[in-house]
């Protein structure tokens, strides 16, 4: 299915740099962001003939001067433009940014050891136009010039935006769930466990929304989808994150930093009250699930030793994640691009680093290692419901999203 460009209307038009675009129009767009530019008005009044406008550009100063015969309508109104016309270069450039094609997503030039390749620089004017005198002389258009040195041959302005999200997540559950010494001795069990998920689900969608503007644009229903998609999956990583943190892999954390109790005092139903089941049918049932957790997820993870980058590239490559049934194809899209940023930027941390080769595939590895244990995440949950161990609606909801 093919849509049209929402800068030209032109037609086959695909995702590039942030919006559905055609690809003449996002190659003006990475040129016009690569490339060292000083724009100082528009001339689309030039362009169609409605005025007479006269140009002398000094090449030392780089500066323009006009001189405009009328001054009936204001230089730079997109609306004298004919339809059967492009605009000036400007103009272009706004409508692009105007449809959410963003510079950040665009990769820098090549040549890095050339700087006039390191940077870019853009600048734009809005002038207003008197009449002209009788004087044939010429005079100079005030304008407010702006130079942005933006774009660099690498950058991880993605990962970097996530990791400094996610710093402020962490706050934020420190301060919701008010952890005390009391409780973390206490620990947390099933269903306490459940009531924090139920929090911290509106945490880390406010993060996706704040991280992502891609994210922010999408209607309810595919922000659900994707969520949803997500939710367990990281829930599963962060476990493994936290083993990390506190350097004790041999227990679960909760998102409030509460320990799991013990294998028979976690199963039980609402808060304190036991279990129907006796302590050796608890541990023949679900210890065969804690031990692939710590075995096949936790204990790899913590030897893996990711740093904060590598942990965020996780989270964006597990929020963008395409590969599921209930995903549309234009969602789909905005998935493979997505991903395809956040790779890009992960292996130029890697190579910046000077880290070992192997290492990218290594964190890509690490997520069908969570999938297998999504799996396991849901018998478990699965049996909960069999045994009528108490759990959360709303959580329950989410780990058991049908996705596949």
């Amino acid at each position: 299915m093919t849509s049209n460009c929402m800068v030209c209307d032109g037609t086959s038009a695909q995702y590039h740099f942030g919006a559905t675009v055609c690809r003449a129009c996002a190659a003006f767009f990475r040129r016009y962001v690569n490339t060292k530019k000083l724009t100082i008005l528009c001339n689309c009044l030039a362009k169609k003939g409605e005025k007479k406008i006269e140009f002398r550009k000094l090449r030392k100063h780089r500066i323009i001067f006009i001189k405009i015969e009328s001054a009936e309508t204001q230089v730079g109104d997109p609306y004298l433009i004919s339809e059967s016309q492009y605009p000036c270069r400007l103009c272009r450039m706004k409508k692009c940014i105007a449809v959410g094609m963003e510079r950040s997503k665009v990769q820098g030039p090549r040549d890095i050891n050339n700087p006039l390749k390191r940077k870019m620089i853009e600048g734009s004017s809005s002038s207003s136009s008197s009449p002209s005198s009788s004087s044939s002389s010429l005079s100079p258009v005030s304008f407010n010039s702006q130079i942005e040195y933006g774009i660099t041959f690498r950058t991880m302005e993605i990962l970097n935006l996530i990791a400094k999200n996610y710093r402020n997540l962490e706050i934020t559950r420190s301060t919701i769930f008010n952890m005390n010494h009391e409780k973390n001795v206490l620990g947390v069990n099933l269903y306490e466990l459940s009531l924090e998920v139920k929090t911290d689900t509106k945490l880390l969608w406010k993060l996706c929304e704040t991280t992502f503007p891609e994210f922010n644009r999408l209607n309810q229903n595919d922000k659900k989808i994707l969520f949803y998609n997500f939710y367990a999956k990281w829930s599963i990583l962060e476990v493994a994150m936290f083993s990390a943190k506190y350097n004790d892999p041999h227990n679960f954390y909760s998102p409030s930093g509460a320990i799991a109790t013990s294998i028979n005092d976690f199963y039980c139903n609402t808060v304190r009250e036991k279990s129907v089941l006796s302590e050796e049918e608890i541990i023949r049932i679900f210890e065969p699930y804690w031990t692939y957790h710590f075995q096949n997820v936790i204990n790899p993870f913590v030897k893996l030793k990711f740093d904060e980058i590598e942990n965020m590239a996780l989270f964006g490559l597990m929020l963008w994640d395409a590969g599921y049934v209930n995903i549309s194809e234009e969602l789909g899209a905005t998935c493979h691009a997505m991903r395809k940023l956040i790779c890009r930027e992960l292996k130029s941390y890697h190579e910046e680093n000077r880290m070992m080769s192997n290492r990218f595939f290594e964190t890509l590895d690490t997520l069908n290692m969570v999938e297998k244990a999504e799996n396991k995440c849901q018998e478990e949950i699965e049996l909960c419901g069999i045994y009528n161990f108490e759990v959360d609606e709303d959580m329950k909801n989410i780990i058991m999203w049908q996705k596949y």
